[in-house]
């Protein structure tokens, strides 16, 4: 059961589209890495807006992720990318539906 979340907005410099969601697509071998993420998105909201949204059961599956190696690749991709810092959003999940 998935109880907490996290949502990045990632604005991405004009003419960076291409790299960034090279970036995010190898990110999700970071996070498969991660036992404590249940669900991880890369989506992409508009020409230079994208986000990731992730799903975890527990404040300690959260906490894992916020200092695991995704973080780390983002903070050090940032600057080159993306607009400004991303902002990351934590949230409650009240209701989910998830396969298995």
């Amino acid at each position: 059961m998935v109880t907490l979340g996290l949502l990045a907005l990632l604005e991405v410099k004009p003419g960076k589209e291409a790299e960034a969601e090279g970036f995010l697509t190898e990110a999700l071998q970071l996070v498969e890495k991660e036992p404590g993420t249940t669900a991880w998105f890369a989506i992409r909201l508009g020409s230079t807006l994208y986000a990731v949204f992730d799903a975890f059961p527990d404040e300690q599956a959260r906490d894992a992720h916020m200092s695991g190696e995704l973080i780390r690749a983002l903070s050090e991709q940032a600057p080159d990318l993306f607009e400004k810092a991303p902002a990351i959003n934590p949230f409650g999940v009240i209701a989910a539906k998830l396969p298995g």
